[in-house]
């Protein structure tokens, strides 16, 4: 066991306090993140807030994508390594992360990924990129969706300052999305595991109010954006 999985429990606790003081933090369903083996959890992207929201949120200690221009930092790189996120070059193939990814899940770990690829800018969301679910059918692993809602404006994009809003994380139950099929293109089962991921992730938004207007009794939901 690794110095970060051994203080998982403090930071965990810590990123919690920090979010549930400033503004509130809600989180549901971690009943859905299995306790053991292999595992991918896909989440919708709306702030840089989010994997902060994430590692307060998870019981279990997770392995991150994280823009290869933020490992590049030099404060936030090695903070970033120290939490267990591993580069990935954005807007283009990246074997190497890829290869990465792959052996974290057949070492039994669980992986976030972020499958839009960058943050919505309008808090929608956006287009899925298949590679979450090209992992899911070659490694056989469950994919477990994830909504989070409120970090966009606890830290919008472009700003310095935390602001104090509430938050909400909500996980939905695992996805058994099979194995790939001989026989039928891979890019027929990709679309379809696609298609099926983000159903899943519009349902869990859907169910969830946006928790800045919860707050005032309204009742927006989360959209999608083609």
């Amino acid at each position: 066991m690794n110095l970060y999985a051994c203080l998982h429990p403090l930071i965990r606790t810590a990123a919690y306090a920090l979010y549930h003081v400033v503004g509130g933090y809600q989180v549901c369903g971690t009943e859905h993140i299995p306790r053991h083996g292999p595992a991918l959890v896909a989440c919708n992207h709306i702030s840089l807030a989010d994997p902060v929201a994430m590692l307060g949120a998870s019981p279990r200690a997770l392995h991150y994508m994280a823009a290869q221009e933020l490992h590049d930092l030099p404060i936030l790189g090695p903070t970033i390594r120290f939490l267990q996120a591993f580069p990935v070059r954005r807007g283009q193939q990246d074997p190497e992360a890829v290869a990465r990814c792959r052996a974290l899940l057949r070492e039994g770990q669980a992986v976030v990924i972020f499958p839009e690829g960058r943050c919505s800018p309008d808090g929608r969301l956006g287009p899925l990129f298949p590679g979450v679910a090209t992992l899911a059918l070659r490694e056989r692993c469950p994919v477990v969706p994830a909504v989070v809602q409120g970090t966009d404006r606890f830290l919008p994009l472009g700003a310095r300052m935390l602001r104090p809003r509430p938050k909400t994380l909500r996980f939905g139950a695992p996805l058994d999305l099979g194995r790939l099929q001989a026989g039928v293109p891979v890019r027929q089962q990709v679309d379809q595991v696609l298609s099926r991921l983000r159903q899943a992730m519009l349902d869990l938004g859907a169910a969830s109010r946006d928790p800045e207007v919860a707050y005032q009794g309204s009742g927006r939901r989360f959209q999608t954006r083609s």
